[in-house]
């Protein structure tokens, strides 16, 4: 949990809050990022452990009465979002990858997150499946390294706020067979595209075109880009 209130200012802050705002916050713990965001608009938080949303009931008590805090208490992964204009949130480390996909695929103005570092420079670059893909659908940037200090339990690894802008990148005419070839892809990391498109061909009955210059790289060499080429070039076999 996030014990810093001034990093949690400088989240909200990030986050360019206004009072026409509703923020969606996932894993609101005990609420400190909570009490920070609830300053400029309507929050609606989600909380799967039971006892910190005893604690969120309680410490929020005359803001949920006013109706500009309203706690879900389940499972964010499996609830469908309500709706939200933006959302800013402390994500739980293990949720991390799920959240982002189903977080990229609703429609939202803005996204201010803490995640692992390591997990933030993946989602920025594009030498792994979650940069990849991500790029299909929005634009990440982190603005700042947090270290593990500023947590409790102290974690084992920094983190690092990361904005999340829905621009799509790349231009992919049909998503779902981009996420299936590109997850192929990296399942398969360490052999060249060449085997990778034969097996993937031999898995799912459908041909790629495969440009020479590609043939002999590796999946987290080649860019976004140009695994949307590939994926534009299916035909049916």
């Amino acid at each position: 949990m996030l014990i810093n209130r001034r990093i949690a200012e400088r989240i909200a802050s990030y986050a360019e809050l206004d009072e026409n705002d509703v923020v969606l916050e996932v894993g609101c713990g005990t609420g400190n990022l909570t009490q920070e965001l609830l300053r400029f608009c309507r929050v609606v938080g989600i909380e799967k452990d039971e006892k910190l949303v005893e604690t969120l009931r309680k410490r929020f008590r005359r803001e949920i009465e006013d109706e500009r805090f309203s706690l879900i208490h389940g499972d964010a992964l499996k609830l469908d979002f309500p709706f939200f204009t933006k959302f800013v949130s402390n994500i739980p480390y293990e949720i991390s990858s799920p959240l982002i996909f189903k977080l990229v695929k609703h429609n939202f103005t803005l996204a201010v997150v803490m995640l692992q570092k390591e997990f933030a420079e993946r989602l920025c670059n594009e030498d792994s499946r979650l940069g990849v893909i991500s790029k299909a659908y929005c634009r990440a940037k982190i603005l700042e390294i947090v270290g593990r200090e500023n947590f409790r339990p102290i974690p084992k690894v920094d983190s690092a706020i990361t904005m999340i802008i829905p621009q799509p990148q790349i231009e992919v005419k049909d998503r779902e067979r981009f996420e299936k070839f590109v997850t192929f892809a990296f399942s398969m990391r360490r052999k060249k595209l060449s085997t990778i498109v034969r097996a993937f061909e031999k898995r799912f009955g459908i041909s790629l075109e495969l440009d020479d210059e590609l043939a002999n790289k590796r999946p987290e060499k080649i860019g976004a880009r140009n695994f949307a080429r590939i994926v534009d070039g299916i035909r049916a076999s």
